[in-house]
């Protein structure tokens, strides 16, 4: 069994400590929660685990990770994992967290503000249940959406 493991760059240590049930493919199936030993990241039996990231954009304009208008999230989820990945880094708008008013913004209206309405019609048509979301709920969406997935 193989998960797929999210992550925000901006707060790795409070992720592991939230998910702490999840499984990061190795040779063999290891627990978190994850640890350093000197250099090295280590699982609960000390034993090193090496993570092989990708990047998933999602600090741009839109605010909101890209490829929702185009696939399922849980399908982009499994591509990275059949890509031979074990984690993503999630980049992280650093101003919508600093913005007041941006923190109530929907997926949908970040993305009328700046007239992408084709993509507006392919979030709803591929991930209808993040379109009226705040932008800030949708971050939590993904990673736990990838978390549930199961590849065996």
């Amino acid at each position: 069994m193989k998960r797929i493991v999210f992550f925000s760059f901006l707060s790795i240590f409070s992720f592991l400590v939230t998910f702490s049930d999840v499984i990061i493919p190795q040779k063999h199936v290891m627990a978190l929660p994850l640890s350093t030993d000197s250099r090295w990241i280590v699982d609960e039996n000390g034993q090193r685990v090496k993570l092989a990231c990708v990047n998933w954009v999602s600090h741009l304009e839109v605010m909101v990770a890209e490829g929702l208008s185009k696939q399922p999230m849980d399908a982009i989820a499994k591509r990275i994992v059949s890509l031979g990945f074990n984690c993503v880094r999630l980049t992280w708008p650093v101003f919508l967290v600093t913005n007041d008013t941006l923190g109530s913004l929907t997926v949908r209206q970040s993305l009328e503000s700046l007239a992408l309405l084709e993509s507006i019609s392919g979030i709803q048509a591929n991930n209808p249940s993040i379109i009226d979301l705040p932008l800030l709920n949708v971050y939590q969406v993904i990673a736990l959406t990838a978390l549930a997935i199961d590849i065996t």
